[in-house]
C-alpha cells in the first residue's frame, strides 16, 4: 500500500490564516457593537429632545397661568386696596363726626354737673347750718342729759347703799356662809349690779321633766304653801341630789366639778305647785382638791 503524502503532490498552507478571520471577525463585530451604540445614543437623544420640549412646554404653560394668576392677584389686591382706603376715609369722617358729637356731649354733661355741683354745695351748706344748729341742740340735750345721768347716778348709790345694808349673808343647807342673799326683786337687781356672781331667774312648776336654768337642771318635787317649804332635784354633772324640805330664802348649796365656790339655790316665795326664785353662779371657777371635793359632795 503506498502512502498518499509521499505519492502525491504536497498541499501548501497559508502562515497565520486563521488569525486573518479572527480579526475580520472581530473587526465586524465591533463594527456591529458601535453601529448598535450609535442606534441608541440617538434613540437616547430623541427621547431627551422630546422630553426637553414636553419640561419647556409645561414651564411655558406653568410662567402663563401664573402670570395669569399674578395679573389677577394685583388686581384683586388693587380692589382690595381700594375697598379699604374708602373704608378707612369713611371710617375717618365717621370718627371725626363722633368725636365732633362726644365733645359736644361731654360738654353738655360738664354743664349738668356743675350745675348740680353748684346746687349740692347749696344744700351741704343748708345741711351745715341746720347740722350746726342740731348740734347746739344735741350739745344742750347732753348736758341735761350728763346732768340727770349723774343725778341718776347719786340716787342709785344712795339706794344701793341702803339696800346693801339691808343685804345679808346666811350659811347655806351645806353649812358654808353663803354670799349675799336677795329675798326680792329690789335687792336681786343690787346684786346683778355688784357683779360678784351671775344671776338666773326662775319660775319652777312641779312637772315630771326638769327645767333647765343656767348650767344646771332643776324639777320641782313638792311645794308646801303652808308651810313655805319644798323639794328640789338638782341635776348638774350628770349627778342628781335631793333638797328635801327647804325653806324660803334659804341658800340652797351644791358644787360642780368646774367651781371652787358652792352654787347657790334661793327660793323666795312658795307657791301652789310653783317656786319662784334665783339661782346664783360663781364667776370665779377653779378646780377643787380631791379631798375636800369628796367631802363637800357628800355633805350634799
Amino acid at each position: 500500500m503506498t502512502n498518499d503524502t509521499e505519492s502525491g503532490p504536497a498541499r501548501v498552507r497559508p502562515a497565520g490564516g486563521w488569525s486573518v478571520y479572527v480579526l475580520a471577525v472581530a473587526l465586524i463585530a465591533a463594527l456591529c457593537g458601535l453601529w448598535y451604540q450609535s442606534r441608541q445614543v440617538a434613540s437616547v437623544r430623541q427621547d431627551l429632545q422630546r422630553l426637553t420640549e414636553t419640561q419647556q412646554q409645561k414651564l411655558e404653560q406653568f410662567q402663563a397661568q401664573m402670570q395669569a394668576s399674578l395679573a389677577a392677584a394685583k388686581g384683586e389686591l388693587n380692589q382690595t386696596l381700594g375697598n379699604l382706603n374708602q373704608q378707612l376715609e369713611t371710617t375717618r369722617n365717621e370718627a371725626r363726626t363722633s368725636a365732633t358729637r362726644a365733645q359736644l356731649a361731654a360738654r353738655q354733661r360738664a354743664g349738668e354737673v356743675l350745675s348740680k355741683l353748684s346746687e349740692k354745695d347749696k344744700e351741704f351748706d343748708q345741711k351745715l347750718s341746720e347740722l350746726k344748729r342740731s348740734n347746739a341742740e344735741a350739745s344742750t340735750k347732753v348736758n341735761e342729759a350728763i346732768t340727770g345721768i349723774r343725778t341718776d347716778v347719786a340716787s342709785t348709790r344712795t339706794d344701793l347703799s341702803g339696800t346693801q345694808a339691808e343685804l345679808k349673808r346666811v350659811t347655806g343647807d351645806m353649812g358654808v356662809m353663803s354670799g349675799l342673799i336677795a329675798t326680792n326683786a329690789k335687792e336681786l337687781e343690787v346684786l346683778k349690779k355688784l357683779g360678784d356672781r351671775d344671776y338666773f331667774e326662775f319660775t319652777l312648776a312641779k312637772a315630771s321633766t326638769p327645767q333647765r336654768v343656767g348650767d344646771i337642771q332643776l324639777t320641782l318635787r313638792k311645794a308646801d304653801v303652808k308651810r313655805n317649804r319644798f323639794t328640789l332635784i338638782v341635776l348638774a354633772d350628770d349627778r342628781r341630789v335631793e333638797k328635801k324640805d327647804k325653806t324660803i330664802n334659804e341658800p340652797v348649796q351644791f358644787y360642780t366639778g368646774g367651781a371652787r365656790f358652792p352654787y347657790e339655790i334661793v327660793v323666795n316665795q312658795v307657791r301652789k305647785d310653783q317656786v319662784v326664785g334665783y339661782l346664783a353662779v360663781p364667776r370665779v371657777k377653779m378646780p377643787l382638791r380631791t379631798g375636800n371635793a369628796e367631802i363637800l359632795k357628800a355633805k350634799s
